[in-house]
């Protein structure tokens, strides 16, 4: 059943791209039919009615779109003649025609750029290759968000390669300002050539299946294509399997990360701060540093004293508390900031986490 479907709407488009093509032959001809056309009667004119060339022209589009103001017209023999053969014979129904055909080709373009069958003439924008099957197009639009409040994707053009919009982008992610789309395989080179990939300057590499391990296998064949099409720019993977990290380095990646569909924002930071993305995704991770919380009381103590001592003692590093009157958390706080917290949270390696209670003797120590 897939292959029969794949093949009738490659016969599908066949057929659109002839009737594209017709039409674009027929606007060429036309254009061109008119244009001898047209020249030969201001010609007649200039001759037979001694008008200016000027004049010659005002009286031939006058006449051939049918407006006819009057204050000019043909008036020998010869002129008279000349204007019923040349227009009024043989352009005034072409002009007809070659409305008839543009509106066509305009109507042509419009559904082919809904649907994703156009190509963009962009440069130094913003690839996204494939799309989450899962909750796909709110994670897309998170995506996108997050590029966008980030000042230095604010206005960077983005381009989707993704077979999961064939009747065009839902209105959510149209609403977003200068993103488009093109309808495809994400891992086939003609589809790559299709959205000028070369002329990107990021290409983000999605799994489909953020469970998926054999979703790697796919996403090493991609970076491959990408480099060996020339692909200058930067380009992020998402890795399933850890073990598959180095592979999908030495082929081509730049970055690799988790596919955590619930935080996108761990891709933009990927490009604003490098290095970044390790950091977050060791917040989603039981290995190596543990996030604790430790119900403390500390009264009257600056955010600077706090820090200090937690780190100078070997406790791990302070990041945040929760404010014993608001019960507001409080993250990276201003240095000089008094703090009268509940509770501390602290950053700690799995291999020294502190115990409450050397953590509150520290605390107690801070001046």
């Amino acid at each position: 059943m897939h292959f029969i479907f794949l093949n009738r709407r490659r016969r599908q488009y066949n057929r659109l791209a002839l009737l594209d093509a017709d039409l674009s032959y027929s606007l060429k001809l036309t254009s061109l039919y008119l244009t001898v056309m047209l020249s030969a009667h201001v010609l007649a004119m200039m001759v037979f009615e001694k008008l200016s060339f000027w004049s010659a022209s005002w009286l031939t589009l006058t006449t051939v779109t049918t407006v006819g103001y009057g204050d000019i017209a043909a008036v020998t023999f010869w002129g008279r003649l000349s204007t019923i053969l040349i227009l009024f014979v043989g352009s005034i129904f072409i002009v007809a025609k070659a409305a008839g055909d543009y509106f066509d080709y305009r109507a042509r373009k419009r559904e082919k750029m809904l649907k994703g069958d156009w190509s963009w003439n962009m440069n130094d924008y913003i690839a996204i290759l494939n799309t989450p099957v899962s909750n796909g197009e709110e994670y897309l639009n998170r995506l996108i968000e997050q590029f966008r409040t980030s000042r230095d994707f604010s206005d960077t053009p983005i381009q989707m390669l993704t077979g999961s919009f064939p009747d065009g982008l839902p209105k959510s992610l149209r609403n977003h300002k200068d993103v488009t789309h093109y309808t495809g395989r994400a891992d086939l080179v003609e589809n790559l050539e299709a959205i000028n990939i070369l002329d990107a300057k990021i290409a983000i590499i999605l799994s489909k299946r953020e469970g998926d391990k054999a979703s790697d296998g796919r996403t090493f064949d991609m970076i491959h294509r990408l480099r060996d099409l020339g692909f200058k720019g930067s380009i992020l993977a998402e890795c399933v399997d850890d073990t598959n990290r180095q592979r999908l380095i030495s082929i081509g990646a730049d970055i690799v990360i988790r596919p955590i569909r619930a935080y996108p924002e761990m891709i933009v930071r990927a490009f604003v701060a490098p290095g970044s993305e390790q950091i977050i995704e060791n917040m989603f991770s039981s290995s190596g540093d543990e996030y604790l919380r430790f119900d403390i009381a500390v009264s009257n103590k600056s955010w600077s004293d706090i820090v200090c001592s937690v780190s100078r003692h070997n406790l791990g590093t302070a990041i945040g508390y929760i404010d014993i009157e608001s019960c507001e958390l409080h993250c990276n706080p201003p240095s000089s900031q008094l703090v009268n917290a509940s509770s501390i949270f602290i950053i700690a390696r799995e291999e020294s986490i502190p115990t409450i209670s050397s953590l509150k003797k520290v605390l107690q120590q801070v001046s």
